[in-house]
């Protein structure tokens, strides 16, 4: 029996060569960008801690833990890996649908600053977020928030959650059957 297979010509040898080595660069590319992910959000989580610390040390520094914070890696401008549109950030539950948000802002040519936003709960289903820097300025928003946790001053952020069936009655009076 003869061997009918053609020999590889240079060409064929060449495409199955580059074919394999742009396989081993993407496979490196997508193995550092999930490092990068994984620092950004140790870095983010590590920064809420840290500043949390430093600017709550009466209340949040004694309530949240490190181990509390989840990260989040940043959000790039059109697919550029250098450029954020949003930074990265962490969020820690804060219990009774409360959350804490921690970024860094920057505006151009500046430090960037450390950031909090307590995001909670309204009575319209939707979300407040009351941005904190502060134990005095988070004891008097808490205490505003709790006050008026029955009222909605129309500020709120929209929730990707729909309101439980319960309070459906009580947000659309005279809807029944509106879910």
């Amino acid at each position: 029996m003869t061997d009918t297979t053609t020999p590889e010509t240079r060409l064929r040898r060449l495409l199955r060569l580059a074919s394999q080595s742009r396989e081993v660069i993407e496979l490196e590319w997508e193995r550092e960008k999930r490092e990068r992910i994984e620092a950004q959000r140790q870095m983010a989580v590590r920064l809420a801690d840290d500043q949390t610390q430093d600017a709550f040390p009466d209340t949040l520094a004694r309530v949240v833990q490190a181990d509390d914070w989840a990260g989040y890696p940043a959000l790039y401008v059109d697919g550029i890996d250098y450029e954020w549109a949003i930074a990265p950030c962490a969020v820690t539950y804060l219990d009774e649908d409360a959350w804490l948000h921690h970024t860094l802002t920057s505006q151009p040519g500046c430090m960037p600053e450390p950031r909090w936003t307590l995001i909670v709960p309204c009575v319209c289903g939707d979300y407040r977020e009351v941005a904190v820097s502060d134990d005095y300025g988070l004891a008097r928003d808490l205490q505003h928030i709790d006050d008026h946790r029955d009222v909605c001053f129309g500020d709120c952020a929209p929730s990707d959650l729909p309101p439980s069936a319960d309070r459906l009655a009580e947000l659309l009076p005279g809807q029944e059957g509106a879910a």
